[in-house]
């Protein structure tokens, strides 16, 4: 393992020498100084060795790969040929991919470095490859930048057909963000791409986390890598984290309905941040929220952007660049998912507010880093709900009885669970905001006990906040005025659900301690979506009653649309006395009668079990009853034989009804009813 210098120093005072155009560049961008990640990683990767680097986010990784790669193929004596490349840079994101392709831009914009390169990145199927293939063929770049799945089919072929670009003289391969690119599940094509490039090449890793799957790729793909860790080390407990030191890190607990009044609240109290990254759980949830932002006034002086990865490609990059490119005094929300999580390095950003802690934990550092880049400040805040989430930061919230020698358990123990601690993530509590911008204080001295351990956890929140109510009944009262924010919001909330029940850190984040009524609130529902989640739980929650057939959308086109399915659907129950069409009596059947139909079909299958048995024993008991072996008869008595008759009777039956189905004699729906799949909807 590499030992890393404290202090950096300047570009001159590496051990190999830079070509003036490249320091140039650096000179012209500001970078006096390296980072230390720079300082390691540059010497050695220019040296010909294999590198596997982690380091803080916010460490000057991207500088550590492009000096190097720019300095071996510019010392190259002989040049590419035109379908020939010499680096080669994998990501996970189109985001991060597009950020790496600016750097490299910024240095080839130098007419003394004789080097180019191009960009690719998925979306568009075929066609938009046979694009990228023709543009590599005309523009000839030596280096190429890009994500795994459209590398694989631009490098390795696709159905059958040999790639036109030559790898055979490629120097060097970058994986960034290397944790990111298997956690998104790009294993098979990142081995297909190895497989595809010569050995003699030099690879580099790049992450700020290390895991057990990377050390999988360190071991197919490197010889002998080097590998160096940049760590953060707090000057006064001395204690390792994995943030940088200028980020400070806080969290508030408040209710589920509290989180967009605390957010609220926080936006005004930072008077001197301007630019802000929101992360949510869900691509819902961002749709949702930044449909809700841009319409409430407390938000108007903030731009307001959203970005997640369901999004249009063309317009997550349009996103992107339009909050990058707002100067540093302009206020503005991103509203966001976890595909802005990592290796994006987004200018200004002065805040990071994480609404929901990510699924995976190793995320949470990630979201941070977004803010405290080059050595900038920045902060960070996560609002946690009250009670066992509290356990995801640290608090003091288990006790436990220990036996004696005498087996007495009568001494009570305090257990801390340190969840962040032990990620190496210092963070600690910020008041709750009251609706002045002020934090709550806790008024009655008398909870405190030594070293404020018996805090009851209650005290924490005030027991009333009239601000709250009163905004939370304003974003009702918006949703009221457009049906498309009521189906925003239920499917918001439902992905929510979704999200939290599949919480990595499921001991923490229970589904059955989470207040469904209180979410529903904080989301400004009208009323309960129906799912199976929701079902034999008591929820507390008060439903504002509305004719859902005059609920408008402001959109008229989709009014429209919905006033003329609603009149169909009303001609068809008056004349047929059915709802209109297979679709909506499958959608629109309550969830306990899915679950009957779901048993049925259980109960058929075993049926079908059954009658192979059936049959199975009957051969067996003529083969037993030829050869008189009376002491191997299988005792079956006549109930069990008519009843097994009966079943196959049925199931011939069934036959028969599927026959009529596959020849067009019946639909599916009166198949299912046939055999008691489905319930009559009146």
């Amino acid at each position: 393992m590499s030992q890393v210098p404290s202090n950096a120093g300047s570009w001159n005072t590496l051990n190999v020498k830079l070509s003036q155009p490249i320091l140039d560049t650096l000179m012209s961008l500001g970078f006096t100084e390296m980072t230390p990640v720079q300082s390691a990683t540059i010497p050695l990767f220019m040296q010909n060795k294999d590198v596997v680097v982690e380091a803080v986010t916010g460490s000057g990784k991207t500088l550590a790969f492009v000096v190097p790669i720019l300095e071996k193929l510019i010392c190259r004596k002989v040049p590419f040929q035109k379908n020939e490349i010499g680096a080669l840079i994998i990501t996970p994101t189109r985001e991060l991919a597009q950020q790496i392709s600016s750097v490299f831009s910024i240095f080839l914009k130098n007419t003394s470095i004789p080097l180019k390169h191009s960009l690719f990145i998925g979306g568009g199927g075929s066609s938009a490859i046979k694009e990228d293939l023709t543009s590599f063929l005309e523009a000839g770049p030596d280096i190429i930048i890009g994500t795994p799945g459209r590398l694989e089919d631009l490098l390795v072929g696709r159905n059958g057909v040999k790639s036109p670009i030559n790898t055979k003289e490629l120097e060097v391969l970058v994986l960034d963000e290397a944790d990111r690119l298997l956690d998104m599940g790009f294993m098979q094509s990142l081995t297909k791409i190895i497989a595809h490039l010569p050995r003699q090449r030099r690879t580099g890793l790049f992450s700020a986390t290390m895991t057990d799957a990377l050390s999988e790729i360190v071991r197919a793909g490197l010889r002998n890598p080097v590998r160096i860790v940049v760590k953060v080390e707090d000057l006064i407990s001395k204690d390792e984290q994995r943030t940088p030191s200028t980020l400070q890190i806080s969290y508030i607990v408040c209710e589920p309905h509290q989180k967009l009044s605390q957010l609220l609240r926080l936006l005004k109290a930072e008077t001197l941040a301007k630019k802000f990254i929101i992360y949510f759980s869900t691509c819902a949830c961002v749709d949702y929220f930044y449909k809700i932002f841009a319409k409430l006034p407390q938000f108007k002086q903030f731009s307001v952007y959203s970005l997640h990865g369901q999004m249009d490609p063309k317009r997550r990059s349009a996103t992107y660049n339009s909050f990058a490119s707002l100067p540093p005094t302009s206020p503005a929300l991103l509203l966001c998912t976890d595909v802005a999580a990592r290796g994006l390095d987004v200018p200004d950003v002065d805040f990071v507010i994480q609404m929901d802690a990510p699924q995976d934990p190793k995320v949470f550092s990630h979201r941070c880093g977004r803010t405290a880049r080059a050595g900038k400040d920045g902060k960070a805040v996560l609002f946690i709900g009250k009670g066992r989430e509290e356990v995801y930061i640290g608090v003091h919230y288990f006790y436990c009885s220990i036996a004696t020698e005498n087996n007495e358990s009568n001494n009570d123990k305090l257990i801390t669970i340190d969840f962040l601690k032990i990620r190496k993530i210092p963070i600690q509590q910020q008041s709750y905001f009251l609706a002045d911008g002020k934090p709550y204080v806790i008024q009655d001295e008398t909870v405190k006990g030594d070293d404020d351990k018996n805090i009851d956890d209650s005290e924490m929140i005030p027991k009333q906040d009239d601000d709250n109510e009163m905004f939370l009944n304003q974003i009702r009262d918006l949703v009221l005025t457009d049906r498309d924010y009521h189906e925003k919001g239920i499917k918001a909330f439902v992905s929510y659900i979704r999200s939290y029940s599949k919480h990595d850190a499921s001991y923490i984040f229970r589904l059955k301690d989470l207040d469904f009524g209180k979410v529903a609130k904080g989301y400004g529902l009208l009323r309960m979506p129906k799912m199976p989640e929701l079902k034999d739980r008591k929820i507390e929650f008060e439903e504002i009653k509305i004719n859902m057939d005059e609920y408008k959308f402001l959109d008229k086109a989709r009014e429209k649309k919905r006033l003329k399915k609603l009149a169909e659907s009303r001609e068809k129950t008056i004349t047929t006395g059915t709802n209109d069409g297979k679709r909506n009596r499958k959608n629109n059947m309550p969830w306990s009668e899915k679950q009957m139909a779901k048993e049925r079909k259980i109960k058929r299958k075993l049926k079908k079990e059954r009658k192979r048995e059936y049959l199975k024993k009957q051969k067996m008991d003529e083969v037993k009853s030829g050869n008189n072996n009376s002491s191997g008869q299988i005792d079956n008595s006549e109930d069990d034989e008519l009843e097994m008759e009966a079943e196959w009777e049925e199931l011939q039956r069934e036959e028969r009804l599927a026959k009529k189905v596959r020849r067009g004699q019946m639909n599916e729906d009166e198949f299912e009813k046939e055999v008691g799949n489905m319930s009559e909807i009146n």
